[in-house]
């Protein structure tokens, strides 16, 4: 089974197959997500795609925090299910953010990813 979580760009994206579960939850911010996740029971989910971060880009300054909380998330999400592949997709670009700032979040989603 394969889970797609997320917020709202994940919106007209279709599970076409059965095993796979899609979850969007508009405006949703990766500390939000991480609540949610936490009271969720994911059982034995081969996959879980993660795609956060856009609407963190709007209300958060500071990037730092924002890896902070991407860090904590996928942190829970291998110690609630251990034997799941996490997927981290990186955010992209709303219309009221830069580029340089797009691409500074993405890299520390790539370091969360390797770390």
């Amino acid at each position: 089974m394969c889970m797609v979580v997320g917020d709202s760009v994940l919106r007209s994206v279709r599970a076409e197959h059965a095993d796979m579960m899609m979850e969007h939850i508009p405006g949703i911010e990766t500390e939000q997500l991480h609540r949610a996740t936490e009271k969720r029971d994911l059982g034995s989910t081969e996959t879980v795609i993660i795609h956060v971060g856009t609407n963190d880009m709007r209300t958060m300054i500071n990037l730092d925090f924002v890896t902070g909380e991407i860090y904590t998330l996928v942190a829970t999400g291998k110690r609630e299910i251990p034997n799941s592949r996490l997927v981290l997709s990186g955010v992209l670009r709303p219309r009221d953010a830069s580029w340089r700032r797009v691409g500074a979040l993405n890299d520390r989603f790539d370091w969360v990813a390797n770390a």
